[in-house]
């Protein structure tokens, strides 16, 4: 029997097991905690995994995105991932997303369960808005360098991550200023997951936000209150009424921005852009320089500063 090992465990046994395999889960982000995160669930016999990602896979991505490999470069991390996935278990229905998530679009995010493995903060908090209006549970998770975080947010029963992150600046620093090793990823993945078998079987979670040091074998389980006055806990959206989006977002990794532009017709932004200099087009996005474009509009620019990466997008694509 394929899950015979386990359900031979107790916490999960053949009650649990069915209930995975009627689950529904969407994994938000397939970076370094995501694919992680989907091989795990795809290998215990979740019933239906959606996968979501703007990106392509980058060379640096290989250190520690565990799906993917060097015939990868330059694809959908999302419709990669899924190919990989169903060469491990067939049984699982598995749907690949390959756009950003905004306001506009969110409400297609449904299931069981959702489990956040993003790299942005402002998908986080738009995330958190979505999941507590529509009573939809999720799981938090979060690496830089050698450490993690993991928090079970559930609508009524948990604070939620505004509760927590009001202040987000304060609390988080950046994959470009910390770097990461890839063991830390693995482990927040296995918390993370861990905690979603639990959820998905209906069985008591984790209440406190869980934070490690892996470099210093440190690990806290941190009691969390709601926050009095809590504006999103009392349904004022700001997030998904668009009042804090911006069409330009910091995200994590190698001085990264994405700015949403108008939709592009790649071939012709490629055939204009090869005049002056090497251009990268495939089915999934172009390249060129510090560059990566996409056909809805979106575009990631490697750039110091946010000032610098719309100069970029305005000198080649236009205003």
């Amino acid at each position: 029997m394929r899950y015979s090992r386990q359900v031979v465990f107790e916490k999960i046994g053949s009650k649990g097991q069915e209930l995975l395999k009627k689950s529904k889960v969407t994994i938000l982000g397939l970076g370094a905690i995501g694919t992680r995160t989907a091989e795990l669930l795809t290998r215990a016999g979740v019933g239906s995994l959606t996968l979501i990602d703007r990106d392509i896979v980058e060379l640096s991505n290989l250190q520690r995105q565990t799906l993917f490999i060097e015939e990868d470069l330059n694809k959908s991390k999302s419709l990669t991932a899924l190919k990989h996935l169903k060469k491990i278990n067939s049984q699982v229905k598995i749907k690949a997303v390959f756009k950003d998530i905004n306001p506009k679009n969110i409400n297609f995010l449904k299931g069981d369960l959702i489990l956040d493995c993003t790299d942005n903060m402002e998908t986080r908090f738009l995330l958190n808005e979505h999941c507590l209006k529509n009573n939809i549970p999720w799981i938090f998770s979060s690496i830089i360098g050698s450490s993690g975080m993991v928090f079970n947010i559930v609508p009524t029963k948990t604070p939620c991550f505004n509760c927590i992150f009001n202040k987000p600046e304060e609390v988080l620093g950046t994959c470009d200023t910390e770097g990461i090793i890839n063991t830390t990823a693995s482990l927040v993945s296995s918390l993370q997951v861990t905690e979603a078998f639990k959820m998905l079987t209906q069985q008591p979670y984790l209440k406190n936000l869980t934070y490690f040091d892996l470099w210093k074998n440190k690990i806290e389980k941190i009691k969390v209150k709601k926050l009095q006055n809590c504006q999103t806990c009392k349904n004022n959206f700001t997030y998904l009424n668009e009042e804090s989006s911006d069409d330009l977002i910091k995200i994590c990794g190698n001085n990264s921005y994405q700015l949403r532009g108008r939709a592009l017709k790649l071939q012709e932004v490629a055939k204009r852009l090869k005049k002056l200099d090497k251009v990268i087009l495939n089915s999934d996005c172009l390249i060129f320089k510090e560059l990566t474009m996409f056909p809805d509009g979106r575009a990631l620019i490697k750039a110091s500063s946010p000032e610098r990466a719309k100069s970029l997008y305005t000198k080649y694509i236009g205003n």
